[in-house]
């Protein structure tokens, strides 16, 4: 069984460090339902590790900000 904790701790952190860096990001803005999808999946693929998941979710975020797929505010 997949813990909700261990996935929603790294949401937060990856969202509030993505946030620290890219002022001016809503907290409600579309990349963070695309970042809490990436983050439950890698979680359900069996990542444990809170600071794995924020990071990789950090490195998701970049490459969707890379690809243009964000948008702007």
């Amino acid at each position: 069984m997949v813990d909700p904790d261990v996935a929603s701790a790294a949401l937060v952190r990856a969202w509030s460090a993505y946030r620290l860096i890219n002022q001016g990001i809503h907290e409600n803005d579309e990349r963070r339902t695309s970042l809490e999808r990436f983050i439950r999946q890698r979680r359900e693929a069996g990542i444990e590790d809170v600071e794995m998941l924020a990071v990789a979710g950090l490195k998701f975020l970049k490459q969707l900000d890379q690809s243009g797929m964000s948008s702007g505010d």
